[in-house]
């Protein structure tokens, strides 16, 4: 089980009354959310409630080329972390005081939507809101980093919750660990358990994907990685469901140019996931799912980066 918070950061009197009084009206300024393109643009405000609260919220789009439904009518469950993913770059950026052009990089991520519960229908549910719990990082006196909890609310339902850690990086300290990381790289074994328990697929990767490649990247960006680990696991959980909740996380860079292979294996109730290319593991971690779909309905052949 995926290793998320269970404790409500909002009340759902609260969820209410702030989803009403936040703006949906636009979105917000989308360099603090570090997208080039408007229409990838989702949260819309935020707010501090306190110290270490922070009270975020967004429109889903009803139609996305990448963040489709679930075969059950769900939001996605990418859509849910490219949310929580945007929302913890804005805070850090207008409630940390880190500067634009600092990187912002994945270290770890789990999330769980609810069950039994309600979840938001895109056809008339479309304005989310996030409770952000936030405990930054210092170095020196300055924010390196952050660690979250974040709950999802629709209306007075609250039906996702998450966790995720990032560091924040200068420019100079990022440019010098990428020079060391892409110098320094070395092979790395990665557990090889009997060939008829595991399923290993290539990832082809469209470095023209309007979504994940929305602004020059220097490596695979985390929400590809994602993505693909997602639908890898949706692949090969066992009784075909969609992948609810999971646990992943993030070894290093994985590299543009490198091959790139998704391995899946049993793991309880769920599978492990793999990420690696031939310099090693770039990200690791578990998914399980529920909500049968038919076998039929799952796809086949080498995993694209996104679904457009």
């Amino acid at each position: 089980m995926p290793n998320v918070p269970s404790g409500e950061l909002l009340t759902a009197e609260e969820a209410v009354v702030l989803a009403s009084s936040l703006s949906t009206w636009r979105t917000v300024d989308r360099r603090l959310v570090h997208k080039s393109a408007l229409t990838e643009v989702l949260v819309t405000d935020l707010r501090s409630l306190s110290d270490d609260v922070v009270a975020v919220a967004a429109q889903w789009p009803r139609v996305h080329p990448v963040f489709q439904p679930t075969l059950d009518e769900d939001p996605d469950p990418v859509l849910f972390v490219e949310t929580l993913r945007q929302a913890g770059i804005l805070l850090t950026h207008e409630l940390l005081g880190v500067p634009l052009g600092h990187h912002f990089v994945f270290e770890s991520i789990a999330a769980r939507y609810l069950r039994p519960g309600p979840r938001p229908r895109l056809d008339r549910d479309s304005v989310v809101l996030l409770g952000v719990g936030v405990s930054p990082r210092l170095r020196d006196g300055h924010v390196a980093g952050a660690d979250l909890r974040i709950e999802a609310w629709s209306g007075s339902e609250r039906f996702a919750v998450a966790r995720a850690s990032y560091r924040c990086l200068p420019p100079h300290v990022y440019a010098r660990l990428r020079s060391l990381g892409a110098r320094d790289a070395v092979p790395a074994a990665i557990p090889r358990p009997r060939a008829a328990e595991e399923t290993t697929t290539a990832l082809a990767v469209d470095l023209r994907h309007p979504t994940f490649f929305d602004h020059p990247a220097d490596h695979l960006p985390g929400m590809l990685l994602i993505d693909a680990a997602l639908r890898a696991g949706r692949r090969a959980v066992r009784d075909g469901g969609e992948p609810w909740d999971f646990d992943l996380r993030f070894e290093r860079f994985a590299e543009l140019g490198a091959p790139t292979s998704i391995t899946t294996r049993p793991a309880g109730s769920g599978v492990e996931v793999v990420v690696s290319q031939p310099a090693g593991v770039v990200a690791l971690g578990q998914v399980s799912g529920y909500a049968t779909v038919p076998a039929e309905s799952r796809s086949a052949g080498p995993l694209p980066a996104g679904r457009s």
